[in-house]
């Protein structure tokens, strides 16, 4: 067989081949062929708060949050397209269904708009005050200015004590500038999101006052209820405890606590 009756023959085979294909799909009942619909990307948002989500100079997510999030999509082999946004506004999008997933711990204004599919950490909430405050206790906050995540819920103790004075931030970069700057007595956040602001900003752990442990949360994975389905659900589930039970969630956080204080 020479070249030209070669390429005959397999013209020839690919148009039987077609052919066939087709018959098959009539005799089953799905002609014309469809295209079979692939499941839409889940879109998570994450807090735009370092450690825990941030852009680089390049643009590129990056954070705690972010790359547990990557995780979850390889677990889960979902492709999950990643928003930043403020704490405020996370929780707004998740309310909406405008985002379906979200790291955050667990508080009732989430609650209202979302259920856990499992926790990933543990953290500790701090309060550090400005230099030469001492805080052996809550009552050391009483009657000063304290700063708070806005939109935040550091429980009972805070939300229902009017003797607090309670100033909004956005992130704890904020929080640590302005202590710097002696307009706030305190600040309130977790350990890792305080310490790391410091880090961030050059902040010597002995510029500013004493820490007090205000509270342990627990950072859970959220499904917004507004896109909530059973199938989907039970495979975030199992991610979860997969990241967890590998050691993959403690060695991801472990990397971002790395050289920060312990107090």
């Amino acid at each position: 067989m020479n070249a030209v009756q070669r390429r005959r023959w397999l013209g020839r085979m690919a148009r039987w081949s077609g052919a066939a294909a087709a018959l098959v799909a009539m005799a089953s009942g799905s002609w014309p062929p469809r295209a079979v619909a692939r499941p839409r990307p889940l879109r998570a948002v994450a807090l735009a708060i370092p450690p825990y989500a941030t852009l680089d100079a390049s643009g590129r997510k990056t954070g705690l949050f972010v790359e547990a999030l990557e995780l979850i999509s390889r677990e889960t082999r979902h492709q999950v397209e990643i928003t930043v946004a403020p704490y405020a506004r996370a929780v707004a999008m998740l309310r909406s269904g405008e985002a379906d997933l979200m790291i955050a711990t667990s508080n009732s204004a989430i609650a209202e708009a979302a259920d856990p599919m499992g926790m990933l950490w543990t953290t500790e909430v701090i309060a550090i005050g400005r230099a030469g405050l001492k805080l052996e206790g809550l009552q050391d906050l009483r009657g000063r200015t304290v700063g708070m995540l806005r939109g935040s819920d550091y429980g009972a103790a805070f939300l229902e004590d009017h003797e607090y004075r309670k100033h909004e931030i956005t992130d704890q970069l904020q929080g640590i500038r302005m202590l710097q700057e002696g307009r706030l007595d305190a600040s309130i956040g977790t350990r890792l999101a305080v310490f790391h602001a410091m880090r961030l900003l050059g902040v010597p752990r002995a510029r500013l006052g004493g820490t007090l442990p205000v509270q342990s949360r627990e950072i859970h994975l959220h499904l917004s209820r507004r896109n909530a389905d059973e199938a989907l659900a039970t495979e975030l589930r199992r991610a979860v405890q997969e990241l967890r039970s590998s050691g993959k969630a403690d060695a991801l956080v472990a990397k971002y606590l790395a050289g920060l204080p312990l107090a």
